[in-house]
């Protein structure tokens, strides 16, 4: 499947219906959403859409009511977006990338070493 990159907003939607184990609706995300968006129901309507063209989302019609589920889960959104991060910023290199958090003081040696024994056990 080829997933696209997407916004920060429609990450957010994303993640609300990542959350359900059921379909939801526009209204079901406006709820989720009402306490920190003031996001009108045109405003979802039109993120989903861009999630339905870019392949994440499915959208079932009934009557008046679009019906969303995830066509793909938030764990292969994540390594898209590793893979993503690692192709672009450090040539491909999963090396430079560790380096760099090591550099930058985000790991330190007991990670290092957690790292090395999962790599052990592949």
């Amino acid at each position: 499947m080829n997933i696209i990159k997407i916004s920060d907003a429609e990450y957010e939607i994303m993640e609300i219906i990542w959350a359900e184990d059921k379909e939801v609706t526009t209204a079901d995300i406006m709820e989720k959403l009402e306490k920190e968006k003031s996001w009108k129901h045109t405003t979802i309507l039109t993120l989903a859409k861009r999630l339905v063209d870019k392949n994440v989302l499915k959208v079932r019609k009934e009557k008046r009511v679009n019906y969303y589920s995830p066509k793909i889960t938030k764990e292969e959104y994540k390594s898209y977006q590793a893979n993503g991060l690692i192709k672009e910023m450090y040539d491909g290199s999963i090396k430079s990338l560790v380096a760099s958090l090591y550099d930058n003081k985000k790991i330190d040696k007991k990670d290092i070493e957690e790292l090395k024994d999962w790599i052990r056990r592949l």
